[in-house]
């Protein structure tokens, strides 16, 4: 039982990691956690404190170099880039585009100077949006100024919070590939693929910037030491054109280029997919769902959440960009779920009305498992019954007021709820004969009536009980339960549970499909006891019982299967099997000129139902017997709840011919009634006072009483049980004119039986 109920959760633990698995997939295919990813790339950036090659300057203005307004500015820019230029560096890039010409001798100044021998010189085109369908578009400059001049491309698309997070080597623009000014600036020439990401891991103040007004009024060789080849990209400052990075919200649009180019240089463009990261995860998870033992399946919880900061810290330091955000939704959405099912099961922990814990809580309950104490349910009587004659606002102080008095003699108990009207406990005596008297203790005590609400309540208690050691605390509580039901009131207020194997409870559960296959291939088949004549020993009838023999476990006694059978209401099915096989066997031996009659027991339970005669005709009719040889035994006739049918289905099987006979007589709380309203014929002295005979006298007086009941009824009276011969002379004195038991023969294959017939029981003379 306990492992199933491990495979059940470990099944639910996995169907929750893949719905957590699925909901993080779809989630990150459809981009709607990037920015938890952005944000972590902002907690690596702030603390990375990497530092800059040193090997790019950054050459800032504070005015509009492209205004066509300001042309001196433009003539200011020529005279730089020639100071640059003689100073020995390697690269100088504008990133900036002149798109409207200004005054010619400014232009062209400028565009001398950009194609002036020396370092390499470059316009940086950025993509912007262009006008009506254009879309995106490079930036122009004008022929007056760029003619001649190599181009690059940028390519700065906005993510979360404004940030630059990628970049292309390559920026394609009508179907032509130009290199962007990151690859550029690097000095890439195989890119390792389309984009790659932007490190800004870097420290600003690592990245060497200068005035450009400082190097248009310097001469080249005071730059050579500062400039020397040096890559140096010229760029604008201001409100304008100031983009957002990491820490910092406003720097030059330029910095996004050269932040790209020492991410290439470092061999920062590794990154770790969020698919891969998200698949190791469940696979993670999946086998630690399915994993028995809770101290392995929180070690892998607790490794996994330790995970998400461990590899930002590890990936921070590599230059590795990690994409967590599949993952991290993975993991909150698994113990979302996992969080649900602990709530709710919190919730099924303690009643809402009482307050008291539940059947549920006393499972989970380590002490009890690992204990073994004893467990107790109660089985209130009538509960249903005194609720509805309550108040509403009086059911919780109801059972409260029974939970004060189960704790009577230990205060210290803790009573548990369960649905319905039942209340378990546990205590430490596991003596049967201690836990008995201290129940029948407790009876004592709810004698008296209990007040409640200023009114009188009596209170119907029985008690189920387990004393099994095992650690399967669900199983015990079940045994309990289950015992609890069989009591009653009056007769068996106690039951303790019998100890069962979890194979033995596994036959239970499946025993209505058994006793189907077993009627199909004849495992269950008849055995026949005689009846004899005490005076002159002759056999008078046989008695067909029922007998199952199953392939591995043997016989199986007659009151396991005959149970489950009335439990899952396939009583009727087994009778017409036996009714069945019976009623062929009394017509084939008396086609053989064998003049007996034949019994069957008939569930009391069956009466209710008027279907029985209709069962009983088609049998009698499809088997040839002559109904008068045909004597059903009534069982349990205690259980007969509606007299008037019963008596009715009893009355028209009578009238066929057919002996009605109470089976069990003198035992069951409705014998004599169902003697008076019922058509009996037949009494058959119940065991209890046969087996007595010979050791007390009173059990002596009641035999007589009861043959003298059958004389004045006149119906015949069968003793059952005889097992000596002793007995069997008590009987004879006493004048019972029929008897049966082992003491005589026991039940027999019909042959044996029948051969019976020719040997006669010899009675000591008294």
């Amino acid at each position: 039982m306990a492992l199933i109920q491990d495979r059940k959760q470990a099944k639910e633990r996995l169907r929750h990691a893949a719905w957590s698995g699925l909901i993080a997939l779809v989630l990150s295919m459809l981009g709607l956690f990037t920015s938890i990813d952005q944000v972590m790339w902002i907690l690596q950036a702030r603390h990375a404190g990497f530092e800059a090659s040193g090997d790019i300057v950054f050459v800032r203005s504070e005015e509009d170099l492209t205004d066509r307004d300001f042309p001196q500015r433009r003539e200011e820019l020529a005279r730089a880039i020639h100071n640059l230029k003689r100073a020995g560096t390697r690269g100088i890039y504008l990133d900036m585009a002149f798109e409207r010409p200004s005054r010619a001798t400014s232009d062209g100044a400028l565009r001398q100077a950009l194609l002036a021998p020396g370092a390499d010189t470059f316009l940086i085109r950025n993509l912007v949006s262009g006008f009506g369908s254009e879309g995106l578009i490079l930036e122009r400059t004008t022929p007056a100024v760029g003619a001649g001049v190599r181009q690059l491309a940028g390519d700065r698309e906005f993510f979360f919070m404004g940030i630059v997070w990628q970049m292309p080597y390559l920026v394609e623009h009508d179907g032509v590939g130009v290199v962007s000014a990151a690859a550029a600036l690097a000095d890439v020439k195989q890119p390792r693929g389309a984009t790659f990401p932007i490190n800004y891991g870097f420290e600003l103040e690592s990245i060497p910037t200068v005035r450009l007004s400082q190097i248009a009024g310097t001469t080249p060789r005071q730059l050579a030491t500062r400039f020397s080849g040096k890559q140096v990209v010229i760029g604008r400052v201001g409100a304008d054109v100031d983009f957002v990075m990491p820490g910092d919200f406003a720097v030059p649009g330029a910095m996004v280029h050269i932040y790209a180019a020492e991410t290439l240089k470092a061999g920062f463009v590794r990154s770790l997919p969020s698919l891969h990261l998200l698949l190791a995860g469940l696979a993670i998870l999946g086998v630690a769902a399915l994993t028995r033992r809770r101290a392995i399946r929180r070690v892998a919880y607790v490794g996994l959440a330790a995970f998400i900061p461990a590899c930002l810290a590890i990936t921070m330091v590599l230059g590795v960009r990690p994409n967590l955000s599949g993952l991290l939704v993975f993991l909150l959405a698994y113990f979302a779920l996992r969080l649900r099912v602990k709530w709710k099961k919190g919730i099924l922990l303690f009643d809402q009305d009482t307050g008291l814990p539940t059947f549920a809580a006393l499972q989970e309950d380590r002490q009890v498992a690992t204990g073994h104490p004893t467990i107790i349910v109660a089985k209130l009587h009538r509960f249903e019954e005194v609720r509805q004659s309550l108040a509403a606002d009086l059911h919780a102080e109801y059972v409260l007021r029974i939970a004060d008095r189960l704790k009577a003699a230990s205060p210290d108990t803790k009573i548990y709820l369960g649905t319905g009207h039942s209340i378990a406990w546990c205590m430490a005596e596991e003596e049967p004969g201690l836990v008995k008297d201290h129940l029948e203790g407790l009876r004592a005590l709810f004698a008296s009536p209990l007040q409640v609400g200023g009114e009188q309540v009596d209170v119907g208690i029985t008690f189920g009980v387990d004393i099994s050691p095992s650690n399967d605390v669900g199983r015990r509580l079940a045994n309990a339960v289950a015992a609890a039901e069989r009591t009653t009131e009056t007769y068996l207020p106690i039951v303790i549970a019998e100890a069962k194997s979890e194979d033995e409870l596994i036959w239970n559960i499946s025993l209505q499909a058994r006793i189907d296959g077993a009627l199909a291939n004849d495992e269950i088949f008849l055995v026949y006891q005689p009846k004899i004549s005490i005076d002159t020993g002759e056999m008078m009838g046989i008695e067909a019982l029922v007998r199952w023999r199953d392939p591995v476990r043997g016989l199986i006694t007659p009151d396991r299967f005959i149970n489950q059978c009335e439990e899952t209401g396939r009583m009727g099915h087994l009778t017409r099997h036996v009714l069945r096989q019976a009623c062929r066997a009394g017509a084939d031996i008396a086609q053989r000129g064998v003049c007996l009659s034949i019994a069957v027991n008939i569930s009391a339970t069956l009466l209710h139902d008027a279907a029985i005669v209709a069962m009983v005709r088609e049998v009698i009719e499809e088997t040839g017997i002559d109904p008068r040889r045909l004597t059903l035994e009534i069982t349990e006739t205690y259980r007969i709840s509606e007299m008037c049918i019963a008596g009715s289905s009893l009355s028209e099987l009578a009238a066929m011919g057919i002996t009605i006979s109470m089976d069990d007589f003198g035992v069951g709380a409705a014998s004599f009634e169902a003697l008076l309203q019922l058509p009996f014929t037949e009494l058959k002295i119940d065991r209890v006072f046969i087996d007595r005979l010979t050791e007390r006298p009173r059990a002596l007086g009641i035999v007589r009483s009861i043959l003298e009941l059958g004389r004045q009824l006149r119906v015949r009276v069968v003793a059952e049980g005889v097992e000596d011969e002793a007995t069997l002379e008590l009987l004879r004195q006493a004048g019972c004119p029929l008897a049966q038991g082992y003491g005589i023969c026991r039940p027999v294959p019909l042959e044996e039986a029948v051969l019976f017939r020719n040997r006669s029981v010899k009675l000591k003379s008294a």
